[in-house]
């Protein structure tokens, strides 16, 4: 909560929570399940995310690009919250007046 906290309005990143933890002397399983719970107890809300571009190569040796998100997480709050109502059932039912 507190690294989350010191970030301010963009948030910090689930991984750097658990980076920070783990050098604590925390284990990485432990932390992740506490930082779900608190998402799932509405103490942490989702800011945005960040986007890695992982670079590998493959069998053949060509390199291959593939993206990981993770995401940024801020002290919950109504407005914060709000973000994630994604009107699923309003935007199926217009497509179905629509149709």
């Amino acid at each position: 909560m507190e690294a989350a906290a010191a970030e301010g309005e963009r948030g910090v990143a689930m991984g750097a929570i658990v980076d920070a933890l783990t050098g604590a002397g925390y284990r990485a399983e432990e932390v992740e399940l506490a930082i779900w719970s608190l998402l799932g107890a509405r103490l942490l809300t989702p800011s945005g995310f960040v986007c890695r571009m992982l670079q590998r190569r493959g069998e053949d040796e060509r390199p291959r690009v593939s993206r990981s998100y993770e995401l940024l997480l801020l002290p919950w709050s109504p407005a914060d919250d709000r973000q994630l109502d994604l009107d699923l059932d309003r935007d199926r039912d217009r497509d179905r007046d629509d149709g």
